[in-house]
């Protein structure tokens, strides 16, 4: 999508909207020249865009989830004590930290746009400083979860926030090792905590999240909810499919019994 009258440079081809973003012309940016010969002309003079990351972030979770599985499984098939095995213990350790910590930034990503979206005043969060409980709090709202809904997601986000938390703010403290529950040998914990099994858990999570919210009866919602939760619903159908075609089911329960 190109805007035919704004032109910030000679060499400018206009604006390109890719998926995810949004355009809308602040206050002094349209100029109506009356006084012309063909009469009055509109003008877009300004722009601002703003980008929806919700997708990119699950996109890359699913990404990282690949990269865990493929190293875990080459870590079940290496020899004992090898500098293979801990080549893939180290690789599936990276790709299963940042595929948690993308499936805590998609529940960031999707609060932001949720607060952006809806025009009623964000709720009072003053007695919810942990972030989980804030995070939850708006989604609630936005989405008009229930409150055994409410319940599943302050869990699920609990846990996911722990996880971004332990590869976020990571502590350089000596602590006991762990023994790993496939090789058999003691680690680090982390490389207990971080593998594709538990990171699995996380991304699906999301995921499912994803698809849970969004298919909620939003017609008592603001209008900009209804257009986000129909939004979500498109571009994350295709990850949707992925995951149950590489990973099996996605959702527990039905849909609608959330």
């Amino acid at each position: 999508m190109q805007s035919p009258s704004l032109n910030p440079s000679p060499s400018s081809g206009g604006v390109h909207i890719s998926r995810g973003v949004r355009l809308r012309i602040p206050v002094g940016g349209l100029v109506i020249h009356k006084d012309t010969s063909e009469g009055p002309r509109m003008e877009v003079t300004a722009v601002e865009l703003q980008l929806d990351t919700c997708v990119h972030w699950l996109e890359i979770a699913v990404e990282h989830i690949a990269a865990a599985k493929q190293a875990h499984e080459a870590l079940l098939t290496a020899p004992a004590n090898s500098s293979p095995l801990g080549s893939f213990l180290d690789r599936e350790f990276k790709a299963s930290v940042q595929a948690a910590v993308a499936a805590a930034t998609f529940f960031e990503a999707l609060y932001a746009t949720a607060v952006e979206c809806d025009p009623r005043k964000p709720p009072d969060t003053k007695n919810r400083s942990t972030r989980y409980k804030v995070v939850t709090e708006q989604l609630r709202r936005s989405f008009g979860l229930r409150k055994q809904s409410t319940a599943n997601l302050r869990s699920v986000l609990k846990e996911i926030y722990r996880f971004r938390d332990q590869a976020v703010h990571p502590s350089a403290a000596f602590t006991q090792p762990m023994l790993h529950p496939q090789l058999q040998v003691w680690v680090e914990h982390r490389f207990v905590m971080f593998s594709f099994s538990s990171a699995k858990e996380l991304v699906r999570a999301a995921l499912a999240f994803s698809k849970i919210l969004p298919s909620r009866d939003l017609t008592r919602q603001p209008k900009e909810i209804q257009d986000l939760g129909a939004y979500l619903l498109e571009v994350c159908l295709p990850l949707h499919i992925t995951w149950e075609q590489h990973y099996g089911q996605l959702l527990d329960t039905p849909t609608n019994a959330t």
